[in-house]
């Protein structure tokens, strides 16, 4: 069987055949991108890709990222920041009244489409709502207004929630 009828019977051309693939040494490139990765350590593909740019160094940038991740320079991982944990304290249950405060702000809508807001302030150990304020907006002044308000009436709290 000549090469033409046996390409055409599997379905390709005879230039596909005698394809010849011209890849060039990337040893070099490997060496290069080796020093660049021990030098800087935290520097991704692309800052070594223009490092080498500025060194002279013309290749594709197709061509060195394909031989960095052969060499497995991008499974670098990066170390996660531990916190410290944060022990809750469990709630404490009041043993009398006005021991401790807790205020709470909420948000609705009118018919209108006005938003409205509240603050209510409730006494833990009763549940008694010490002050319910309504306004469309309530600024840092007219919180510390009110709870100067309920101070004078029943007194200061050891605590605020």
């Amino acid at each position: 069987m000549s090469l033409r009828q046996a390409c055409s019977s599997f379905n390709i051309s005879t230039s596909v055949y005698r394809y010849v693939a011209k890849r060039k040494d990337d040893t070099e490139v490997i060496n290069q991108l080796s020093i660049l990765a021990e030098l800087h350590r935290t520097w991704g593909f692309w800052m070594m890709y223009h490092r080498l740019r500025k060194l002279q160094y013309m290749w594709n940038h197709k061509r060195v990222y394909r031989i960095y991740t052969a060499i497995e320079l991008n499974m670098r991982n990066k170390r996660k920041k531990r916190l410290p944990t944060h022990v809750k304290a469990p709630l404490l249950y009041p043993i009398g009244p006005n021991i401790t405060w807790s205020l709470d702000f909420m948000q609705d809508t009118l018919a209108c489409g006005k938003t409205i807001r509240t603050l209510n302030v409730i006494d833990d150990f009763s549940r008694e709502a010490l002050s319910i304020t309504v306004d469309t907006s309530l600024p840092a002044q007219r919180v510390v207004r009110e709870l100067d308000k309920l101070v004078e009436w029943r007194g200061k709290p050891e605590k605020i929630r």
